[in-house]
């Protein structure tokens, strides 16, 4: 099935920045999106024009998380974090934000929100 409301992106550390970013500006190709600890701090004051500037559908699904332990050391990406979640939701997308605890930024800890992601985004 090809069509927008079957298409999803995935990714995590930059890979959740793409897909915030794909799900933003490609938003009638990707109707749902999860970013998985994504790198915020690369650009921050970027992505928040990118999603303030988005045209994104109020059917879209953008799942995004951080893990506990890696917020500290990257502060720039929880103000952006939740900036990021509350422009998404002034556009009425539909947005899940979970800080996992314990979680950090590796591929052991995103492979456990897995299910998570898939659930919220009905996959």
């Amino acid at each position: 099935l090809t069509d927008r409301e079957h298409t999803s992106i995935a990714g995590s550390s930059m890979g959740g920045l793409m897909s915030l970013y794909a799900v933003c500006d490609y938003n009638h190709i990707f109707q749902k999106a999860a970013c998985i600890s994504p790198s915020f701090w690369i650009a921050k004051d970027k992505i928040l024009d990118i999603v303030a500037n988005s045209n994104i559908s109020h059917d879209s699904s953008v799942y995004i998380d951080y893990g506990s332990l890696e917020l500290p050391d990257h502060m720039e990406s929880s103000e952006a974090l939740f900036a990021v979640a509350r422009l998404l939701l002034t556009q009425r997308a539909r947005v899940a934000l979970k800080i996992v605890p314990g979680g950090a930024h590796n591929e052991s800890s995103w492979e456990k929100q897995i299910p998570l992601f898939m659930d919220y985004l009905g996959l």
